[in-house]
């Protein structure tokens, strides 16, 4: 059993998984609300579904990049209850897990490339590349931030290109209406994504490894 842990975006979720099964999740959009939300929300779920706390097996965390503030709340609170269960944590890239949520909710063709995007205010977006393929997502480019205009310019290289989270509005903007590709905004990260990822995952980081273990900023701080 997991419980998974996403505050990367404007999203603050969780969620527990076992057996590739949601048993429930939580999860609120509130602006800056994350760090009075999260443990509440534990509390919730675990209450909801009848859950301990020592039937957990790991802790999942979706480790960026996104948010500095709601990625140092995040991993801070895996970190602690991982360490007082002494349980593993398993890291998830917050972009895997949007891509993964694209596919979800979004009706994707396959053989189309998905394009997650996280805002990193100015006119900056996180993104990666991903191609759909057997109802799996595979990443096919690092995560970066870039200007909304050159990512517009390398998704250009590819074929039916999908872009959805909370960065799309930006390429909505500087792409000034062009139809040739695909914007999906309102595909947020969920917390029940970081969780089947996290079962999916050979990763897994014991308490010595996930000590020093320090989210995906790729840039100096941005908070929310």
């Amino acid at each position: 059993m997991i419980l998974a842990i996403e505050t990367a975006t404007s999203v603050c979720g969780i969620a527990i998984v076992q057996a590739n099964r949601i048993l429930g999740s939580r999860s609120t959009a509130e602006k800056n609300m994350h760090s009075e939300r999260l443990m509440p929300m534990v509390d919730e779920l675990l209450s909801a579904t009848g859950a301990t706390l020592r039937e957990l097996t790991a802790i999942a965390v979706s480790i960026g990049p996104g948010s500095f503030t709601g990625l140092r709340i995040g991993l801070s609170t895996a970190k602690g209850m991982a360490l007082a269960l002494q349980i593993p944590i398993i890291p998830i890239q917050t972009l895997d897990a949007l891509a993964q949520q694209m596919l979800i909710a979004g009706k994707i063709p396959a053989k189309s490339t998905l394009c997650p995007l996280i805002d990193a205010r100015r006119d900056e977006a996180f993104y990666a590349f991903y191609r759909h393929a057997k109802g799996r997502v595979s990443r096919i480019s690092e995560p970066a931030i870039a200007p909304a205009a050159a990512i517009l310019v390398q998704a250009a290289s590819f074929q039916n290109v999908y872009f959805g989270g909370d960065g799309t509005h930006k390429l909505l903007i500087a792409a000034a209406g062009s139809g040739s590709f695909t914007y999906r905004p309102e595909i947020l990260c969920s917390p029940e994504t970081v969780a089947l990822l996290a079962e999916r995952s050979e990763k897994s980081l014991s308490p010595e490894e996930y000590a020093m273990v320090e989210p995906m900023y790729l840039r100096d701080f941005f908070t929310q």
